[in-house]
């Protein structure tokens, strides 16, 4: 790993998706910020050479953040902030956009994150979320986001990724914003993979590869890898599930029928990446062969996490983490993009040193 003296700071930290990406490409993290103990935990135990402070972003102020900071700018700013969850307006944030966006708590957490862009002024911003927000609100909630950073200074744009098109053996949409204040356009990496056979790149990757090491190994709770103990109807259920198919709901015996199946009731392909792992009620997808759900460390595979990385917790407070995290792999890819333009700038002369 190649270190380039450039610096980051990773709001709403999480598992650490974003930052491991980052920091492989040779940024230096300076600091993690999230407000929960047990990804504090999952952090120190795996980053200790990274501070972070666990606390409500609202209660942070700037001088603190600048304290962890040798230098007088930090390059960058990354995160993936919830779209719910905090409140608090920044104090140099304009009138209007405080007006636009007060009115629903939910888009306070971006005059949030707007108020530490203004206060810490990094050349780059990343911001990650869920596929909804483009429709939250009708638009108007994305919509704000991107007018408080154009009115920070910064080109910003967005784009939906599909992460298999990046080389993740996963179908996971998110959204990705993308923002410079240095003047350059915004532009977004391109796809290294593809699920067309008409497009002149490899395929998108099967969930196979990452996962058939770890078929007939045991539990080891110290390597997050622990299968579910599922009920014995559960199981049978299971038995019905073709590969790369869902539970036949309109076709069960009586005796296993239910009301409200979940989306855990489908079972991966081994030719095909998985379905997107969202942290449900202890349940992933079902495993392509097993007849039983994925364990952590099977989805933390497909999310391209190390083997390295273990999570704290109780086996939901490990799959919460691993779901709601940006694949390492995509996020690597992201911040050799960025690095690119950060070169490309300094050609240009338009990217000050620090």
């Amino acid at each position: 790993m190649k270190n380039t003296n450039y610096t980051a700071i990773d709001l709403f930290s999480g598992a650490g998706g974003l930052h491991i990406g980052f920091e492989n490409a040779g940024f230096e993290i300076k600091l993690c910020i999230d407000n929960n103990d047990l990804v504090e935990k999952t952090h120190k135990r795996n980053f200790p050479h990274i501070p972070i402070i666990n606390r409500d972003i609202n209660q942070i102020p700037t001088s603190e953040i600048c304290e962890y900071l040798t230098e007088s700018s930090v390059d960058i700013i990354i995160g993936g902030p919830p779209c719910q969850g905090f409140s608090t307006i920044g104090h140099r944030v304009s009138s209007n956009v405080e007006k636009r966006t007060k009115k629903d708590p939910r888009n306070e957490l971006v005059l949030t994150y707007a108020r530490i862009i203004n206060e810490i002024r990094p050349k780059f911003i990343v911001m990650e979320n869920v596929k909804g927000i483009l429709t939250l609100e009708n638009g108007a909630y994305l919509q704000n986001v991107l007018s408080i950073l154009k009115e920070a200074g910064y080109n910003a744009e967005y784009k939906l990724i599909n992460m298999a098109d990046y080389g993740v053996p996963e179908v996971r949409e998110r959204v990705i914003i993308l923002g410079n204040r240095i003047g350059l356009p915004v532009s977004f990496p391109k796809p290294d993979h593809s699920d067309n056979p008409n497009d002149d790149l490899p395929a998108w990757e099967s969930c196979w590869g990452v996962l058939k090491d770890l078929e007939n190994m045991p539990d080891n709770p110290d390597f997050n890898h622990v299968a579910l103990k599922h009920t014995e109807k559960n199981i049978e259920r299971y038995k019905l599930i073709p590969e790369g198919g869902r539970l036949p709901e309109d076709k069960l015996p009586k005796e296993l029928y239910r009301k409200n199946f979940g989306n855990t009731y489908k079972r991966l392909a081994r030719n095909r990446p998985a379905l997107t792992m969202v942290p449900g009620n202890d349940a992933f997808p079902i495993h392509p062969t097993l007849n039983r759900s994925l364990t952590v460390r099977e989805a933390a595979r497909i999310q391209t996490f190390p083997d390295t990385m273990i999570f704290e917790g109780n086996r939901r407070q490990q799959g919460h983490q691993v779901g709601n995290a940006v694949p390492p792999m995509f996020s690597k890819k992201l911040a050799m993009f960025i690095l690119e333009q950060i070169e490309d700038a300094k050609k240009q002369g338009l990217y000050e040193c620090h």
